[in-house]
């Protein structure tokens, strides 16, 4: 089988991102590095945050996507061959890898790579591997980790979501529903994904296509909002400041709606003074910023999944690599998060 990878053409500041900038190749096969190992991809992860990488913008926490190189996301591999008793062969890996069939990990790079427990596996009677790309993985450690650090729900409390049918926003809602016992509120684009949004634990939900921010949030959340877990950022942040009790906590995901637009054409918040008068905790994060939360969220989702309180919801698309162009561009039109799978 080639050994297929998925190279970034150019970058794009602003727009849409067009499929030919996700060009198709054959590479070499890799050979074992010195205390290293070669992993062959199962699922990659297809996410909004990639859009910020695809600027030449030094800015980013990353870095940009370098032109003429594989693009790179979180991922789920197989261990083939291994140089280092840290990676045994055919362990499961997960972690930020390149779009490459198979590829070589050096010694410093084995040392970012999480193995997944094959005790846990077993103790969960071997669930779906796309559990550790959603809520037992990335997806899931972003959801846990900035409600227990920023948004700190409390029961009785309403929380907003939006973009609630991505990914994180379906984990986030099972959890202040669930486990903090909140009130769930939540913003969608279509009929189909409200309806979902109910079958995951979801009080109510409006679609902000057909209904503005404001509109929806008033009949939604008459009693303001204590916790808004914002994935979108614009119009729909704008009015959900105005709708924030005194004190409420804004954990600030990302800006889908704003992802594709630069300098003037993004949308300008006017009601940031809400902050200061209403004495409102706003801040960002990025995942990594909670490694030290690690063993607590697996432990505590690992209960969470096995009891019924959070259930995984993750599209595939199938195809492999070459079908990544088409699961990115999909992903923002749709705004839903996606897995490649490379089998």
């Amino acid at each position: 089988m080639a050994n297929q990878a998925v190279i970034w053409k150019d970058y794009v500041e602003s727009g849409a991102v067009p499929l030919d900038n996700f060009i198709l190749r054959e590479l070499p096969e890799p050979d074992v590095p010195e205390d290293g190992a070669v992993i062959e991809l199962i699922y990659c992860s297809v996410d909004p945050y990639m859009r910020g990488r695809m600027r030449n913008s030094a800015g980013y926490f990353v870095g940009p996507f370098a032109p003429g190189e594989p693009l790179a996301s979180g991922a789920l591999a197989k261990v083939v061959s291994s140089k280092t008793p840290q990676l045994k062969e055919g362990a499961i890996v997960a972690g930020s890898f390149s779009w490459v069939q198979r590829q070589a990990l050096s010694a410093e790079q084995v040392k970012g790579v999480q193995v997944i427990s094959p005790e846990l596996l077993a103790t969960m009677n071997n669930p779906p591997l796309t559990l550790f790309m959603g809520a037992l993985g990335m997806t899931g450690m972003t959801a846990y980790c900035s409600l227990e650090r920023i948004g700190k729900p409390k029961a009785g409390e309403t929380v907003f979501v939006s973009g609630a049918a991505g990914a994180v926003g379906i984990i986030v809602g099972q959890l202040c529903k669930n486990v903090y016992g909140c009130k769930v509120v939540g913003s969608a684009g279509s009929p189909e994904k409200i309806e979902l949004l109910k079958q995951y634990g979801y009080d109510s939900a409006f679609n902000y296509k057909t209904t503005s921010p404001q509109a929806g949030l008033a009949e939604h959340c008459p009693n303001g909002i204590d916790v808004y877990y914002d994935n979108v950022g614009g119009e729909m942040l704008e009015a959900a400041l105005d709708v924030c009790n005194v004190n409420a906590r804004v954990v600030a995901c990302g800006s889908i709606s704003q992802y594709n637009a630069q300098g003037e054409a993004r949308y300008g918040v006017k009601n940031l003074f809400n902050i200061t008068t209403k004495r409102i905790l706003m801040q960002g994060f990025i995942v990594f910023d909670f490694n030290d939360m690690r063993a607590e969220f697996e432990s505590k989702m690992a209960e969470y999944v096995a009891a019924g309180k959070v259930r995984d919801l993750v599209h595939v698309q199938d195809g492999g690599l070459a079908q990544a162009g088409k699961a990115f561009v999909d992903m923002m039109g749709l705004r839903i998060s996606k897995l490649l799978h490379n089998k």
